[in-house]
This record gives C-alpha cells, sequence and structure tokens, in this order.
C-alpha cells in the first residue's frame, strides 16, 4: 500500500496542477487512513477553510475501496452544495488521480423524486380533483412544465425541476416513505426515479447523500442505505440535532387534511370520514396553537383531539380494506391504479396512528413534547432528548466513522453518545494574523442595554462605509436585522443594501457579488455555507453572541437533565461553534484579508467563558480600536 502523504500528493497535483502540500490535510488522510476498515473506530476532526478536507478523507477512502479492504463508503453532508462539489469534481477528480475503478452515486429521501404514477394520476384526474389533490392550486399553471421535465429528467431529482413548483404541486407528484407501495405494487414501478436512486446506490461503491436521510437510515433500523464500512459525515457540527429530529414523531392538522384529501376519491361514501378527517385537521390546530415555540404536556382536551384522529385514521382504514374485500367478493380485484393509491393511503393511516401512539405514550424522562411552526400553522412534535441510544444500536456498531468540519463542538462525542471521542485539530494553512483583524468595540453597551440596538447600527454603518460595501451583516434575530436594514437603507447614500427574505438565498449572493458597493443582511442560515472568496468580501459583523434561546423547548429539556453542566455542555459549546461558522465566511482562501467584528463586549471581557470563544475563532489579530478598523478596510477598499 503505497502511503497516503505520496497518494494525496498525486490528487493534490490533479487538483492544483502543482501538488501543494497542506500540512493540515496530510495530518487528517493520514488520521482517516487509520480509521478507515477497522470496525467501530470513530474519530473527529476540526478542519479549517482551506486544508481541503474533503480530498483529504476521499483519498484514503478512494484507495481502500480501489484495493478491496473496504465494500463500501457513506458520505453524509449537510448541503446540497457540498454534495454537489463532491459528486461534480472532488470525486471524480480523486479517482481519476489515483487510478482507481470506483463508482460513486447520489440518494436522497424518497420525497425528493419525482413519481410517475402520482404525476400519471394528477394528469388523469379531473379539474376539480386536481384542485383537491393541490391543495386549490391552479394545475394548470404547473403541469406542462412538470410534463416536459419529466419527459427529459434521468433522475428525478427535484433539484433539476427549475423554477421550483409551489409545495403543494410537489408534494402531489411525489410520495414519502409513509405511503409509497413499493415498486412491485405500483403500476409504474419500473419507471421509479426513487427506486432507480436506490438500486443504483446498492451498486456504487460510495454513496453520497444528506444527514437528514442518515437519521432516518438509522430511525428505521438500517433499512434506508446499503450495508457500508465507512461513514464521514461532512459538516458535522449539527449532526445530533439532525438525529433528533428524524428519530421523532410530528402532528399537524395539514397531514390529516392531506390524507383526508388521498381517501375522498377512493369510497364510495367517503365525505363523511373525510369530513371528520378535516375535523380533526382543524381541532388539533386549535388545542395547540397557542403554545407555538413552547413545550408542552397533553393536556384532556389535546388528548381527546388525538384519539379522535387515531379512531378516525383507524376508520378510513377499515373503509378502504372493506373496498378492496367488496372487489375481492365479486371475484375480480381493484385496478391496479386504484389498487395502488389505497395502498397509499394505507400507508399514510398507519403512519399516522403509530405517530399519535408516540405523542400519547411520550415518557417525560427521554421524549419532550413541544409546538413548532407558526400559529397558522403548528405543529406538535415528539422530539427524543438523548440520542445516544439510537446512536449506540446504528451508528457506533460494525463501521468505521470520520465525523469531521471546519467547526467542531469539543461536546460532539457526548452529545452522540461516545463520550470519549475527542476532537483533533489539524492546522489550517492560511496566516489568519496576516490575514484579518477581530474586532471587538468596547465602546458599545452590552446588547440587553435599551440603547444597544441604535448604538450598534451606528457602529455597522461606520464600518460598511469604511470598507466601501463589500460587507456581510449577520444578525441572531429577524427583528434585529429588520431594524438594522431600515437604518443602513436611510443612512448608506452610495452602498446597495440587499436583505434577507426579499430574494431566494442564492439570488441574494448573486445580486451581492454582482454589485459594487453593497451590504448583504441576513439572519442564522447565511452564518454558514456562503462562500464568498476574494474582494466580494472584506467585513463580516456579528449583532451579538448567538447563544441558544433559554426557552428551545428541546434544548430546555436537555438543560434539565445535566442541570448545572449545561451552559458548558449544550450553550457555550453551540455558540461557539456558531461563532466560528460565521467568522469563516470572511476568509475562504489564502489571499483574502478583511474584518470580522462582533459587536457584543462579552467577547472581551466576559471573564468565565470568552476564551473558550476567542479559542475557537481563527487567530486574526485583536483590536478594540475602531480608527485602526477602520483604516485597514479603507486600504483594502483603495488597493
Amino acid at each position: 500500500m503505497s502511503s497516503i502523504s505520496a497518494l494525496l500528493g498525486t490528487v493534490t497535483q490533479e487538483v492544483t496542477g502543482g501538488g501543494e502540500t497542506r500540512p493540515g490535510q496530510v495530518q487528517m488522510a493520514e488520521r482517516v487512513a487509520e480509521a478507515v476498515g477497522t470496525a467501530g473506530t470513530a474519530i473527529a476532526i476540526q478542519a479549517g477553510t482551506g486544508t481541503g478536507k474533503s480530498i483529504a478523507y476521499l483519498t484514503p477512502i478512494v484507495n481502500a475501496l480501489a484495493e478491496n479492504r473496504i465494500e463500501r463508503a457513506i458520505i453524509a453532508t449537510a448541503t446540497i452544495a457540498l454534495q454537489d462539489q463532491l459528486l461534480s469534481s472532488d470525486l471524480p477528480t480523486t479517482v481519476t488521480a489515483l487510478e482507481a475503478d470506483v463508482s460513486a452515486a447520489v440518494l436522497k429521501g424518497r420525497s425528493n423524486y419525482l413519481c410517475v404514477q402520482r404525476l400519471a394520476e394528477l394528469n388523469e384526474a379531473a379539474v376539480g380533483e386536481q384542485q383537491q389533490l393541490l391543495a386549490g392550486t391552479d394545475a394548470q399553471s404547473y403541469l406542462p412544465a412538470v410534463n416536459d421535465w419529466a419527459d427529459e429528467t434521468s433522475s428525478g431529482d427535484r433539484e433539476e425541476l427549475v423554477p421550483a413548483p409551489p409545495a403543494a404541486v410537489w408534494r402531489a407528484i411525489s410520495v414519502g416513505p409513509d405511503e409509497c407501495p413499493g415498486a412491485a405494487r405500483c403500476p409504474k414501478g419500473g419507471e421509479c426515479f426513487a427506486e432507480n436512486a436506490r438500486n443504483t446506490a446498492a451498486a456504487a461503491d460510495i454513496v453520497v447523500t444528506n444527514h437528514h436521510f442518515y437519521g432516518l437510515h438509522m430511525a428505521s433500523e438500517g433499512a434506508l442505505l446499503p450495508p457500508h464500512d465507512v461513514v464521514v459525515f461532512d459538516e458535522a457540527h449539527h449532526l445530533s440535532d439532525v438525529i433528533s429530529a428524524t428519530s421523532g414523531a410530528e402532528l399537524s392538522g395539514g397531514r390529516f387534511r392531506n390524507i383526508a384529501r388521498r381517501i375522498r376519491n377512493l369510497l364510495t361514501d367517503s365525505d363523511d370520514i373525510a369530513d371528520l378527517l378535516i375535523r380533526s385537521a382543524d381541532d388539533l390546530p386549535e388545542e395547540i396553537r397557542s403554545k407555538v415555540g413552547q413545550r408542552t404536556t397533553i393536556t384532556a382536551e389535546t388528548m381527546a383531539v388525538l384519539l379522535a384522529g387515531r379512531t378516525r385514521g383507524e376508520s378510513a382504514i377499515k373503509e378502504l380494506r372493506r373496498v378492496v374485500k367488496a372487489a375481492e367478493s365479486e371475484g375480480g380485484s381493484l385496478d391496479t391504479k386504484t389498487a395502488t393509491r389505497v395502498e397509499r393511503a394505507l400507508r399514510m393511516l398507519t403512519s399516522l396512528i403509530d405517530d399519535i401512539d408516540i405523542v400519547i405514550n411520550a415518557e417525560p424522562d427521554s421524549t419532550v413534547l413541544w409546538v413548532d411552526g407558526s400559529p397558522g400553522n403548528p405543529v406538535l412534535k415528539a422530539t427524543p432528548i438523548d440520542v445516544a441510544p439510537l446512536c449506540e444500536n446504528w451508528l457506533w456498531t460494525g463501521q468505521s466513522v470520520v465525523l469531521t468540519s471546519a467547526t467542531l463542538p469539543s461536546s460532539i462525542g457526548v452529545s452522540l453518545g461516545r463520550a470519549e471521542l475527542s476532537v483533533d485539530e489539524v492546522p489550517s494553512p492560511f496566516d489568519y494574523e496576516e490575514l484579518g483583524l477581530l474586532y471587538c468595540p468596547l465602546h458599545l453597551p452590552l446588547p440587553k442595554d435599551p440603547s444597544y440596538p441604535e448604538q450598534s447600527r451606528a457602529e455597522i454603518r461606520t464600518l460598511v462605509e469604511a470598507a466601501g460595501g463589500r460587507s456581510l451583516c449577520l444578525f441572531t434575530s429577524y427583528r434585529a436585522m429588520e431594524g438594522a436594514a431600515e437604518f443602513l437603507e436611510e443612512e448608506l447614500d452610495d452602498i446597495n443594501v440587499f436583505v434577507q427574505g426579499t430574494e431566494s438565498k442564492a439570488e441574494l449572493l448573486r445580486s451581492f457579488r454582482d454589485t459594487e458597493r453593497s451590504v448583504l443582511l441576513a439572519t442564522m442560515s447565511f452564518w454558514q455555507g456562503v462562500d464568498l472568496p476574494g474582494d466580494d468580501l472584506t467585513l463580516v459583523t456579528i449583532d451579538r453572541l448567538p447563544f441558544p434561546r433559554p426557552d428551545d423547548p428541546v434544548l430546555s429539556a436537555r438543560r434539565d437533565r445535566l442541570g448545572s453542566a449545561a451552559f458548558r455542555t449544550i450553550d457555550l459549546p453551540r455558540a461557539s461553534t456558531l461563532l466560528a461558522q460565521a467568522a469563516g465566511r470572511l476568509v475562504r482562501r489564502g489571499d483574502d484579508r478583511g474584518v470580522v467584528a462582533v459587536l457584543d463586549k462579552r467577547l472581551a471581557v466576559n471573564k468565565s467563558y470568552r476564551w473558550d470563544l476567542i479559542r475557537a475563532l481563527p487567530p486574526f489579530k485583536r483590536t478594540k480600536d475602531l480608527d485602526e478598523v477602520c483604516a485597514f478596510l479603507r486600504n483594502l477598499d483603495d488597493g
């Protein structure tokens, strides 16, 4: 077996044309090589921006596959952008450089793929039924484009459908895992995009998927992904939250209403049952809407609603089965299309009843009940407080596991049920002290001070003007962002202000890049996964330290369990990770320069945790001098 450093040199030469050596990348590749093929081994590696972590883990994995030391690897990412990068660039480059006979495929959840059978049913339905299935949306406005795409696509992946149709339209032409009867029982089973993707993945050496799908795989006791020897979780800093979210249950009025639409045209006397399900769709939100964003318990009134919904679901199942038996008693059977629709409805109803049972039987010591969504569309959720038991059964046994990200909380092992797992940090190739400044203004009041919003906005204006735009201003709340947007739009004469929510994320980033002298204001979804290298970005401002809300339903339940250890086990690692992710937007390449301004002086003055936060950030030169920062930014602008 060739040395990993030599193999890595071969791959990086293919990437850069010069065989660039990065010590951190070599260290990471060697650590992954040690773990690959050793069942039950787990490593966690923090590899900062510029390390080249994708190539670092792909090189030993592709080599191990080529030498038949392992049979299959799974790579799970948090973002579609990284999936695209792996499949279009990093993976084929690595395979080509190593001259390896290694195949790769992408696999997503079933609802991400067009269901050919459901599209056919929608096309054949009368206009009135189409409107029922589409929740009132005008099918004729979208069906022609969807049908044209369906004739052309080879994958059926919704990401290929541009522009994307409304959510109601996609729901009407896709199926979830809780309703699909399977290819063998579907008239269009031979054309099924989801099954084709699954079959392709089963034959591939490397399967690229997402954290959410792997979480569902674990919750289904290993039913969704093919057997594998290695799993890599890239961007793993929020993995425990994803696993928790995918292993619980949720109930909403929309779910009852969707099932009612599905059965209304299947039964001769379906209106009564459908109307009862619609009643559940109305009753459940009424009982829970006042608790949005809060933990809750099952009151007598809510229990009555859930039991009524369960009974109505069972009644619908009985009626559907009666239809099947009636057809059989007449010496025949349902036509294939109707049988498929009945099977889908039965699966949806069974899944609904299972989730009602999970909610009703939730134990306070292990599961938190809470209400998500909005008052207009509340969702009752049951979320496990601790995912360690699930991880012990379906993550840490059998395969070797690699967790990596530019920022990894030190507590990630504890949150995933492997307390002894430590985080190894490999060096970044960037000379951060030469590239930028970390600025924390001590003259601003604390964020809780009533004068803070006004003074922090004035500070942002001064910084943005010094930078000549080219600024990303990040906020911990929509309210803070909107207040700053209104202020800056009035105060900045020759700098364009772009605000999250006015366009899609992709369009906003494109507009920001294409517009000179501009500033982009955004909230948490822009704190990570945003790549603005070069002169496009020289200033990142962060309004306050991103500690999680004290009333977050799931986190508050975990805090109750941990007691006095909660702050350093939950809150501080999360704030450190988010802060580092936000600061990481500034330097994406070795020649990027600029300022990260944290407008929360707790970063500088709080003795109990300031160094935990500072150590999580890139090691920029630190300053509290506004004049120094403005001079630095103006110099970059002039250059």
